[in-house]
């Protein structure tokens, strides 16, 4: 009995389905490549968006090794037609679309982390968020709403009090995965840079639909960032608390135990003389 061939999910579409060399190019069925929808997303993925392959396959609901077979037969095709000057036609394969950011979808809420125009990045010390209502891929609605407290709990209540149904942030630890997913909220994570660029990557399906942490915060309530410093991987604590990943103060305190060690040698160097 012959295998059934699972549709890969696709969550986007090219703004362009064929792609020519020159204008006036005279096309024959010979000379066009064709590029199947299920490939080109799993360029945009991985070689447009930076996703690993096993996020990749993730988003699709398909194997690591079915990514890394679309990867190398749409690579293959892309560099033909760019090496040969062909046409490349992009439409079929086996797919289905999960596409519910652009047009034909209904009303949504879709809240970002901000401040000063920007993506805040860390979900659990957000001082704002802006709300976007978004109805067949237009913005219809936008206002700043400031967050009435710190910690995931309280603000997944606020979003959910606001009937919001998509979170686009930057750092996000477990705990607010897990709130957010049991309270239906679609999580866009690792955002950053201007607010409303972001919204309108996720109106035109660029945005990954990553739903997991991105920050190991045991000390989610406690640390402190400075604004602006960009995601959980980039931001700077005060002396004294972990890092967002988990590092903690034993290599300062190794290199001061080095140095009392290197002090107390000197003395009992100087006390011999």
């Amino acid at each position: 009995m012959a295998r059934k061939i699972s549709n890969k999910i696709v969550r986007a579409k090219p703004r362009y389905t064929m792609l020519s060399p020159v204008e006036d190019f005279e096309i024959s069925s010979e000379s066009i490549i064709h590029l199947h929808l299920e490939e080109w997303e799993s360029l945009r993925l991985v070689d447009y968006l930076g996703l690993s392959q096993q996020e990749a396959s993730e988003s699709m609901d398909v194997s690591r090794q079915t990514v890394q077979t679309l990867l190398q037969a749409a690579r293959k095709k892309v560099s033909r037609s760019i090496v040969e000057s062909l046409p490349l036609i992009i439409k079929g394969g086996n797919y289905s679309t999960e596409i519910e950011n652009i047009e034909g979808m209904n009303k949504m809420k879709v809240a970002i982390t901000y401040e000063n125009n920007q993506v805040f990045p860390h979900f659990g010390r957000t001082p704002n968020f802006k709300i976007y209502e978004i109805e067949n891929g237009n913005i219809i609605k936008q206002e700043i709403v400031q967050t009435p407290a710190s910690g995931h709990g309280a603000l997944v209540d606020f979003l959910v009090e606001n009937k919001v149904n998509t979170l686009i942030c930057g750092g996000i630890g477990g705990g607010a995965v897990n709130a957010l997913q049991e309270a239906g909220i679609a999580i866009y994570s690792g955002a950053s840079g201007e607010a409303d660029a972001q919204v309108k990557s996720f109106i035109e399906g660029q945005l990954p639909l990553t739903g997991k942490a991105n920050c190991n915060h045991h000390h989610e309530h406690n640390h402190q960032h400075k604004h602006g410093e960009g995601g959980c991987h980039n931001h700077k604590h005060q002396h004294g608390e972990e890092g967002c990943h988990g590092h903690n103060q034993r290599k300062d305190n190794r290199q001061e135990h080095r140095h009392e060690r290197r002090s107390e040698r000197m003395r009992n160097c100087n006390n011999n003389k």
